[in-house]
């Protein structure tokens, strides 16, 4: 039973991290061609394309101190600080069996009886701020039910072996200082007889808050999302960076006079548009469509390329972190045009585009640039992402 737990708690924890350790990924498009699919699956019923949407934002920069600060410093921090707690606590436990100790019980053992599971938990929290899919917040709070039930059988064990581990237990928390979940669980649960009916319904609650919470957030990121609805054009504008909106007017409509870009859009009858304001040194344009240029980070490895990977797990490591990833407030911009769909390829009005179960397929590139914007150059992309035809951040 504990292996087969331990087993599934590191498959979900690998499902939590494998799409964000694959984003950058010198295989990314190999791993993706196996991951694809199930990404697609899940976006051919309205049921479940929600699951791939995303509830905070990852391909630009609102207009909350909040949102940012959780994205750029609380989630790398909690990454990089989680695993190497979880590797401190490793190297604790690994070291106690090969000094045939008992059980581990200094360091952060003093105070926690499973602060492995929960340096984990905080590394995995910060995969999510990083890469915000849906889906993977259900995997990790799967991975934190299991971790729970997991601790809990491994104390019976232990208990069972070591009778002295229950003064242990009585004097430590299971996952935080003082058992705050316990008492939580005792205030509100407390009241129902059955231990394990009272587990079922704190947990079947917990998965309502959660998700409503992320749902919240979602509406939050849009909230404080610089967007433009341009309803004679059926589009909404979204711009990376936040720019005034007489900017985003004025470059919008400069390219919507270009006769490439009309014919293009207009090769899409009906159709709602979403176009996104890049700046030229945006760092991540294939999330939006396959350009033809490699973004993948260890393509080829270089002091430069390990230093902004780093910026991931340390920010303080490469200050201009955030830069590399979102480029640079300026005049020049690459204008991605993206049709947005729901299941089946069904049609949105423009007021719907940003619905859980919205989808981008990219249409049509401008290059814009000048304090007197001027159309470049257009691009027909291909009709994906580089990473093929599944669900990308619109926001």
């Amino acid at each position: 039973m504990r292996k087969a737990l331990k087993w599934l708690a590191s498959a979900l924890y690998g499902l939590v991290m494998i799409e964000v350790v694959i984003m950058i990924s010198p295989f990314a498009f190999y791993w993706y061609s196996l991951y694809a699919p199930a990404l697609q699956g899940l976006h051919r019923w309205r049921a479940t394309a929600w699951l791939e949407s995303f509830f905070l934002p990852h391909s630009v920069i609102t207009t909350s101190q909040f949102l940012e600060f959780t994205r750029w410093k609380i989630g790398s921090w909690a990454f990089g600080l989680g695993l190497l707690a979880a590797l401190i606590c490793a190297v604790q436990v690994y070291g106690t069996k090969l000094l045939k100790r008992k059980t581990a019980e200094t360091w952060m053992y003093k105070y926690l009886r499973h602060p492995f599971y929960l340096s984990l938990a905080i590394a995995g929290f910060g995969l999510l701020t990083i890469w915000p899919r849906t889906i993977i917040l259900v995997l990790y709070l799967g991975m934190l039910f299991l971790y729970y039930f997991l601790a809990r059988f491994e104390e019976k064990k232990v208990e069972a072996a070591n009778p002295e581990y229950a003064e242990y237990r009585k004097r430590t928390g299971m996952f935080l200082p003082g058992n705050p979940g316990g008492k939580l669980f005792r205030l509100f649960f407390g009241w129902i007889r059955d231990r394990g009916v009272g587990l079922a319904a704190s947990s079947a609650v917990i998965i309502v808050l959660v998700l409503g919470g992320a749902v919240l957030l979602r509406k939050y990121t849009i909230a404080h999302a610089v967007t433009q609805v341009l309803p004679s054009d059926n589009m909404m504008a979204i711009a990376i960076w936040p720019t005034p909106p007489e900017k985003i007017q004025q470059v919008v409509s400069t390219t919507l006079q270009d006769e490439r870009v009309r014919a293009a859009l207009a090769s899409e009858p009906g159709a709602a548009f979403t176009v996104h304001l890049l700046p030229k040194d945006y760092g991540m344009v294939n999330m939006f469509a396959d350009v033809g240029t490699d973004h993948r980070m260890f393509s080829k490895v270089t002091v430069h390329r390990l230093r902004s990977w780093a910026g991931f797990v340390v920010p303080s490591v490469d200050p201009q972190h955030v830069n590399r990833i979102m480029g640079t407030p300026q005049d020049s911009y690459k204008l991605i045009f993206s049709r947005v769909d729901e299941p089946g390829n069904s049609q949105l009005p423009v007021s719907k585009v940003t619905d859980l179960s919205a989808k981008m397929t990219p249409v049509v590139i401008a290059n814009v640039g000048g304090g007197n914007p001027a159309v470049e150059s257009v691009i027909i992309p291909p009709r994906r992402s580089f990473w093929g035809d599944i669900t990308m951040p619109m926001f």
